[in-house]
């Protein structure tokens, strides 16, 4: 479903504080949605189905609390209802403060108003794959977004930002980690505005996209555009099979420290030193429509091995600067190939 289909017949109007100091709140007109019956949920029914409002769940809020009805959280009653009764949950905009934790959970379909939360993990947590999860409208975090054993999820618009302030540890953000067996998943836009350096806590920080998983690497991976600000490390590290990224803009890489960070999976112990603007590893089938790398920084790309009968594509890499061999760090066993190189310059 697109995500302007999702929107069509919804209407927020505004209510402004007034003098008894009621709190401004948008009203968000869910007719479109599926009947389903959630009264096991509903705290506070003023708000139409659909809204996480209604089930306790409120911009700008402290909600980690328990659900009265259900015994357990509030966030995690919501992802039940959606899955039960295959509703679309919608949030609008505003900052929630607490994690989106998908642990083993199928046919989930939230939707976001420029909605602010401070991580999101979808996982095999619980004992089975997560699938068949969807991701609407446009999601803010300050921490991560990270997947693992995993598949069919769904992606509109996801953008990462550091700001210690909304981040729950205080921390600078982790960029976004698509781990070990994830499958088939698709993100429409990704910007990634800062990946942290610095201390230990950064220690597993490598890149600010990383696509990676030892033996069980992420396959059927698509992204349709990515944009990369800035990053301590890496910019981008991809690995895996039958991955598509149309389009990748790396802004600014190796902007911080090495200092406590671990080695890099599918890799020679040292490799992660060797800091560059895309590193694409053990990477068979995959292609990548459009590369543009700025900057100078040694190296702006990375092409290391993989399957030679199984080769992957760099269809057009742009440069900011005349090019030169030592931008470029290949290995003698790579299968990547590059078939045009482009100056944005001239």
């Amino acid at each position: 479903m697109k995500w302007a289909n999702i929107f069509i017949g919804i209407v927020v109007s505004l209510v402004l504080t007034n003098c008894n100091g009621e709190k401004n709140t948008s009203k968000i007109d869910t007719s479109g949605q599926r009947e389903f019956d959630d009264s096991k949920y509903t705290l506070y029914p003023d708000y139409p189905k659909g809204d996480c409002r209604r089930y306790g769940i409120f911009p700008d809020s402290t909600n980690n609390r328990i659900h009265p009805k259900t015994g357990v959280s509030r966030m995690e009653s919501l992802m039940e209802l959606s899955e039960k009764s295959k509703a679309t949950i919608y949030f609008p905009k505003g900052f929630y403060g607490v994690n989106l934790l998908f642990h083993s959970k199928r046919n989930v379909s939230f939707t976001f108003n420029q909605a602010q939360f401070n991580l999101l993990d979808i996982t095999d947590e619980e004992g089975t794959e997560s699938s068949h999860i969807k991701l609407m409208g446009t999601l803010i975090l300050y921490d991560r977004f990270g997947t693992y054993n995993s598949n069919n999820i769904e992606v509109d618009s996801l953008i990462i930002k550091s700001d210690s302030t909304k981040n729950l540890s205080n921390n600078r953000s982790r960029g976004c980690h698509i781990y070990k067996g994830t499958k088939f998943l698709k993100i429409k836009y990704l910007e990634i505005q800062d990946l942290g350096s610095g201390g230990e806590q950064y220690k597993n920080n490598h890149a600010a996209l990383a696509l990676d998983g030892l033996w069980n690497n992420p396959e059927n991976i698509t992204i349709d555009e990515v944009l990369i600000k800035s990053s301590d490390r890496h910019g981008a590290y991809v690995t895996g099979n039958n991955n598509k990224i149309h389009k990748i803009t790396i802004e600014k890489y190796a902007q911080g420290t090495m200092d406590f960070m671990t080695g890099m999976q599918d890799s020679q112990k040292g490799e992660e030193q060797i800091l560059s603007g895309l590193w694409i590893n053990r990477c068979n089938d995959c292609v990548f429509d459009e590369v543009y790398v700025k900057g100078e920084e040694p190296y702006l790309l990375k092409l290391d091995e993989g399957k030679v009968d199984r080769p992957t594509f760099i269809n057009e890499l742009i440069l900011d600067l005349p090019y030169k061999d030592t931008l470029i760090l290949d290995d003698r066993s790579t299968n990547i190939l590059v078939k045009k190189i482009l100056n944005k310059n001239i």
